[in-house]
């Protein structure tokens, strides 16, 4: 699966570890990140250059957005309050993307990700403490995968169409998405995609 992984570039340099083992648990499983930017944004924050003055921030807007819009799943560390962060987290909730909060408990004030107001069923949101940040990740990558549920898409089709498949489901007893999956299946088989 695809998992796009966001965090606060402000906070880089404090909770690198953190980032780091969120992502070891992602690659461990087998999945692929969206983008690799975690080592090159630590790099030029622990340089204190202007490194981050001369990054091409329209390219790298561009590159999230196509990110969030590939992707299966969006994990977002949501410690510290980032509108970056934000941005992408509510267009992967409107692209009904599956979407896990992770916030450090430290006890204190919920940050502003913590979503009281938002009630989605693709929102996940848990406090971590040290000892359980892979656990959890590694439950809602489970729970979301692609291979254990079924997509669904509108479809449009003319009278034709329509008529065939009523006509095929009532002679096979089958319904008209069955007979859609298998006349793909059989498709893809045929071309051995």
């Amino acid at each position: 699966m695809l998992i796009h992984f966001v965090a606060s570039r402000t906070s880089l340099e404090r909770d690198i570890e953190y980032y780091r083992r969120i992502l070891d648990v992602v690659r461990a499983d087998g999945h692929t990140l969206t983008t690799e930017w975690v080592e090159e944004s630590y790099i030029i924050s622990k340089n204190k250059n202007d490194a981050y003055a001369q990054l091409d921030w329209s390219n790298i807007y561009t590159k999230n957005m196509e990110a969030v819009a590939k992707t299966d799943l969006v994990i977002a560390e949501v410690t510290d309050d980032a509108f970056a962060v934000g941005f992408q987290v509510a267009t992967a909730l409107q692209q009904k993307k599956p979407t896990l909060l992770l916030q450090r408990d430290t006890g204190g004030v919920p940050s502003a990700f913590y979503p009281s107001a938002a009630k989605d069923n693709l929102l996940t949101h848990h406090f971590y403490k040290e000892e359980d940040l892979e656990k959890i990740v590694e439950a809602f990558i489970k729970e979301n995968r692609i291979d254990n549920k079924d997509l669904r898409f509108n479809f449009f089709i003319d009278r034709q169409i329509y008529n065939y498949l009523r006509w095929a489901a009532f002679k096979t007893g089958k319904t008209k998405a069955e007979i859609l999956r298998e006349l793909v299946q059989r498709e893809i088989k045929e071309r051995e995609y």
